[in-house]
């Protein structure tokens, strides 16, 4: 095993091209390309449209066209030509790749005599210690989403309460859609590409995933999960805020008020060396302690039904993970807090921060109050 995980590693990668080769070799490629890492040496094999943007941006990486390395011209379009002629050049027989390397090209390379091992783990671990300008771009991104949910907040504000308790803004019924069109432009305006920012209100904020759709009601919950990309770095950030407009009604203002202590102590907890589970087990037995346990009744799940947190840098959702799994937390690692507590008869609360792990415990890059009542 020792002798596998000095293996060369290899990348073919598409338009929007993957977290590990961003990381490995500080280029964001648009069309496919073909990376080589061996460790003291870095290669790229790029198409030629790509050609002068890779030779600028990547981190000490030399940069090919196909053409330079002798492929036929028959196969000059094949990336498992480029992957092969690169290894021969470089004298690489032997090379590592990830769990979502193209099955056809591993194949392909395998028939030519290279051994390809797939990583079981993560082919770039040390992407969960992040540096400090990986915080700092991190951060940036957060400042991106908080600016985001400042500008929500602030329409839900102005919202006024009409008939039947739908909320209008601007004169118009206020929509999930809407709101999450202010949300998405206001990240723009900080350099960030939105994507499947939720806002979802009453019933729907108790899935986690719904994005959110149609009218908005005044004395429901409603749930705005925002996590941008910023355009240029490539790095995420993630946010959760609960809101309601008007009275909540009691088990509501309960349900919100247990979140937010849980929330409040998964902070506390969080130092290095502590494994993650710990804390996912701590936040899942306060709740259980509180009446909320997690149930599944006619095909409805009540409670809470999610990890309390994950990693965050080039993807969204990445190592470390706070959950069953015996994760240890370290410093360096950049993670969500994000207990949340999900009932279609209430609606749903969830409350998320992004911290960076410090020696002394978990700091907040950027926040928002926890302002419920709107």
């Amino acid at each position: 095993m020792a002798k596998q995980l000095t293996l060369p590693r290899l990348l073919v990668e598409g338009a929007d091209s993957g977290a590990n080769l961003v990381y490995g070799s500080g280029f964001h490629p648009v069309d496919p390309v073909v990376f080589l890492d061996e460790s003291t040496r870095r290669t790229l094999v790029v198409p030629m449209l790509e050609y002068r943007r890779a030779r600028e941006e990547a981190n000490n990486a030399e940069v090919f066209l196909p053409e330079d390395l002798g492929i036929p011209k028959k196969k000059m379009r094949s990336l498992s030509a480029w992957a092969l002629y690169l290894l021969r050049r470089r004298g690489v027989r032997r090379v590592r790749v990830g769990g979502f390397f193209p099955a056809g090209i591993a194949r392909d390379l395998e028939r030519a005599g290279v051994r390809v091992l797939i990583e079981p783990a993560s082919l770039y671990p040390e992407r969960a210690i992040k540096t400090n300008a990986e915080i700092a771009a991190i951060t940036k991104s957060q400042q991106a989403a908080v600016a985001g949910m400042r500008a929500a907040h602030r329409v839900l504000k102005e919202a006024e309460i009409g008939r039947g308790g739908w909320l209008r803004w601007q004169g118009r019924t206020l929509t999930s859609e809407r709101l999450r069109d202010v949300i998405d432009g206001a990240l723009l305006q900080h350099g960030c590409i939105a994507r499947d920012t939720i806002v979802a209100g009453d019933a729907q904020a108790a899935d986690p995933h719904e994005r959110g759709h149609g009218p908005l009601r005044a004395g429901t919950s409603i749930v705005l999960d925002i996590f941008p990309r910023h355009k240029r770095t490539g790095y995420w950030g993630d946010i959760t805020r609960t809101f309601c407009k008007g009275p909540p009604s009691p088990a509501l203002a309960r349900m919100y008020r247990t979140v937010l202590t849980a929330h409040r102590q998964a902070l506390a907890m969080i130092r290095p060396g502590l494994p993650g589970n710990r804390v996912h087990e701590a936040v899942s037995d306060f709740f259980v302690k509180e009446g909320y346990p997690t149930v599944v009744q006619d095909g409805v799940v009540r409670g809470f039904f999610h990890g309390t947190g994950h990693g965050v840098g080039l993807d969204i959702h990445e190592a470390p993970s706070i959950s069953r799994a015996e994760t240890q937390l370290l410093a360096g690692h950049v993670v969500t807090v994000e207990p949340g507590l999900y009932d279609p008869d209430i609606g749903g609360v969830r409350i998320e921060d992004t911290v960076v792990i410090e020696k002394r415990g978990a700091r907040i890059l950027a926040s928002f109050p926890n302002l419920f009542r709107v």
